[in-house]
């Protein structure tokens, strides 16, 4: 098996992605980011072992050239919210299969890919977690062609700057005895962002 060295991480300018580039990089691999406005990221363009390229990866054409010369490819892109532009569909769905396809056009045999707790595209809760299977489902086709794919599926992803659980704690803080939850039975099994960096790597 080749030697994975370099590493193109697609949504690495995200909350998860912080830290993943972090233990990527003290694991010896060079790391390539795609950022639509590189300038708003200057802490990651920082960070010696990051080479970061000016590039929309949900625009069809952009993503062969991003994948160009890499061993491997991370897929971190998702959205809780849809826009006229990012719906389910377009980054869940659409960027999934053309990862597949751009990987078999540049010659990547491993794909590591997050998915969520739940993700089924027939019978998921939500139209998020659908969409969210489906796309798991359009990754794993490309076992097909002969890529190696890793899915993950954590469910809430806390750490510092997560903007969720961080949010719950501002608000108990002025109000320790409202807990903001939509449906008070909710189960959560909520997994430390590091964690997440680190078994992503190992993998």
């Amino acid at each position: 098996m080749t030697k994975i060295r370099t590493i193109c991480v697609l949504g690495a300018t995200g909350f998860v992605g912080a830290y993943l580039l972090d233990y990527l990089g003290q694991a010896g691999y060079r790391l390539r980011v795609a950022a639509r406005r590189p300038e708003r990221h200057r802490n990651l363009q920082v960070l010696p072992t990051v080479d970061m390229v000016e590039a929309d990866v949900l625009d069809p054409a952009a993503l062969p050239a991003v994948l160009r010369g890499c061993d491997a490819v991370i897929n971190l892109v998702g959205i809780l919210n849809e826009s006229r532009r990012a719906t389910f569909k377009a980054v869940h769905v659409d960027l999934p299969r053309r990862i597949v396809t751009a990987c078999g056009e540049a010659g990547i045999t491993r794909y590591l890919h997050m998915s969520a707790l739940h993700a089924d595209a027939a019978a998921g809760p939500s139209r998020y977690l659908r969409s969210k299977g489906e796309g798991e489902d359009a990754a794993h086709a490309g076992t097909a062609q002969g890529l190696q794919v890793t899915s993950f599926r954590p469910s809430v992803i806390f750490g510092p700057n997560d903007h969720f659980f961080t949010r719950f704690a501002g608000v108990l803080r002025w109000s320790p005895l409202i807990v903001p939850l939509a449906c008070p039975d909710t189960p959560y099994a909520p997994v430390f962002v590091e964690d997440v960096a680190r078994v992503m790597t190992a993998a």
